[in-house]
């Protein structure tokens, strides 16, 4: 594959798993997708960020005080838009730094190990040596609210203050592509592995830009380490509760879609997913009355002007791995900016047939906050790729009023997937490090995630580090972590849309573990020799087990 893409004139990078990302020209795409041996293509989506109390909230110190954890011995990964390596919250007593290695893909891929992360603290000029800065204060506070230890007042420490850092600094000012979110998280896994301990992830990333089924290519990368490696993956459920960017629910007949659009937007895009045997057709009107007339929507591409605005429509048609595929209108103009004002989106069954639809916007961090449907639907607005399966979901609580933090990420109601976000934890004016050595509060997702990837860094110290269980991460860790999550509230039926399985408490997850493994501690082996006997009287086969990649 490497030496086709080179002979297009781009470069090829392999991700494992089946999965590479391809810089190449646009014009090349073509001939890209004839490679027989190419699966199917798919354009970088955009993920921005979404920005001693609140671990109180979480029960997070009578764990560590009980059970003499502090995440030593662990790795806590995080994708973000970097690290202050020389705050004092990331370096140890000794001076030395806690943080293994720093992935700088703004910079094109630079890596600083520990040993230069070590030489640029004893320099007078730090930044000289190790040059990645963390310009938005983002992933600085992210890391402290998960690890913060070290060097500073202990009221201030993090979740799991001994534990060690790994910083991949995916974002292009706010916003990260989908493909360094890969590429990260392939980092990461290798360097766990490298290192030999066990992995944690923050990913404190969203987008808007996909269908939250699980289909994208993103979400099939992660599910896939998810599933293959011995690694927890916690992500923000997305500040996209009250964003008034979704709105979905029965199609059919006529159904007229209301969308305010202010007055600073250079380019609208809107995502439309339908059910498969529906056949629709379009008509956009801007706040001038303006129409674009009936558009049928079929695989392909068309463009046309809407007044003195113009739009695109991209029907993908069925993908390999997704019947439905995706419809994309994009709003853009001859001008400087899109008439402002409300514009109408009309779609039109054309056969007979009844299903559902969703529409999103892109996220809160990519608008003028004005920008948003007139009539909104608050479920399903679980930002990608806290849409994948087999991780943790976390959505965010005010923990001083105990209520649902307006901002955070519903869950689609329904009887066929599972409830989401998996739990919630405090993210609203959480106090952490931010660069230049000082500390300040922000509110978000973002900072909900930490609170429980430090915690998930808590039991498998005692897990695995500790040998208490070796199994003790991924889907296994989140059912303790559900299990043991509060569930207070007398108006709420969970699992909820909103409040997941309840709010994150680090103490009752280790007090549900341990004391099942202390149960089978004193019959474990009597135990495993019984059931392979059984196994072997009813004939059953061989034993099988699944050994890292």
């Amino acid at each position: 594959m490497g030496q086709f893409v080179n002979s297009l004139g781009g470069t090829y990078e392999y991700l494992g798993y089946g999965f590479g990302v391809v810089n190449i020209a646009v014009d090349k795409l073509g001939e890209l997708a004839k490679n027989t041996s190419i699966q199917y293509i798919e354009i970088p989506k955009q993920l921005y960020t979404t920005d001693s109390l609140s671990n109180r909230a979480a029960c997070v110190q009578p764990a560590r005080e009980t059970f003499g954890v502090e995440g030593e011995g662990v790795l806590v990964g995080f994708i973000d838009s970097g690290i202050d390596y020389t705050h004092p919250a990331f370096i140890n007593e000794d001076g030395t730094t806690r943080v293994e290695y720093i992935y700088d893909l703004s910079e094109g891929g630079n890596i600083y190990n520990k040993a230069k992360i070590n030489e640029a603290l004893k320099s007078p000029d730090p930044f000289s040596i190790v040059t990645s800065y963390d310009k938005t204060g983002h992933g600085t506070h992210v890391a402290g609210i998960a690890c913060a230890g070290g060097k500073i007042n202990p009221n201030y420490y993090g979740v799991a203050p001994k534990s060690s850092i790994i910083m991949v600094k995916s974002t292009r000012g706010d916003f990260a592509l989908s493909t360094s979110i890969m590429r990260g998280l392939k980092f990461l896994v290798d360097k766990g592995k490298e290192l030999k301990m066990p992995l944690a992830v923050n990913i404190s990333l969203s987008t808007n830009d996909g269908a939250h089924n699980g289909t994208s290519l993103l979400e099939q990368y992660i599910s896939t380490i998810a599933t293959v490696e011995r690694i927890t993956i916690c992500i923000a459920a997305g500040n996209e509760g009250s964003a008034s960017h979704h709105v979905g629910g029965e199609l059919k007949g006529e159904n007229r879609i209301a969308l305010n659009i202010a007055g600073d937007e250079k380019n609208v895009v809107i995502n439309l997913y339908k059910d498969v045997l529906q056949d629709i057709s379009i008509q956009i009107i801007n706040p001038t009355g303006a129409t674009s007339g009936y558009i049928e929507v079929k695989e392909g591409y068309v463009n046309g002007s809407v007044g003195l605005d113009r739009y695109r429509l991209l029907d993908t048609g069925p993908k390999p791995f997704d019947m439905v595929g995706e419809i994309v209108l994009s709003l853009i103009t001859n001008n400087q900016y899109i008439s402002a004002g409300q514009w109408q989106i009309l779609i039109r069954v054309n056969n007979n047939y009844t299903g559902m639809f969703d529409m999103w916007l892109p996220i809160l961090e990519g608008l003028n906050i004005e920008t948003k449907f007139s009539q909104p639907t608050v479920t399903n607005t679980l930002g990608i790729p806290a849409t994948v399966r087999n991780i943790i979901a976390v959505g965010s609580y005010n923990y001083i009023n105990n209520n649902i933090s307006p901002f955070s990420g519903r869950g689609r109601p329904t009887v066929f997937c599972p409830i989401r976000p998996d739990l919630v934890a405090p993210g609203e004016n959480i106090i952490s490090v931010v660069p230049n050595r000082g500390f300040d509060t922000k509110t978000g997702t973002s900072m909900a995630t930490p609170h429980v990837v430090g915690i998930a860094a808590l039991l498998m110290e005692w897990g695995l580090a500790k040998n208490n269980d070796p199994f003790l991460f991924g889907e296994r860790l989140k059912f303790y972590l559900v299990r043991g999550a509060n569930r207070n509230r007398t108006d709420v039926i969970y699992p909820n849309v909103s409040w997941g399985y309840g709010e994150v408490c680090a103490y009752n997850a280790f007090q549900i573990v341990s004391q099942v493994i202390n149960s089978l501690k004193y019959s474990r082996s009597e135990k495993i020799v019984d059931s392979i006997k059984t196994y072997n009287e009813y004939n059953i086969g061989s034993l099988f087990i699944r050994k890292p990649i």
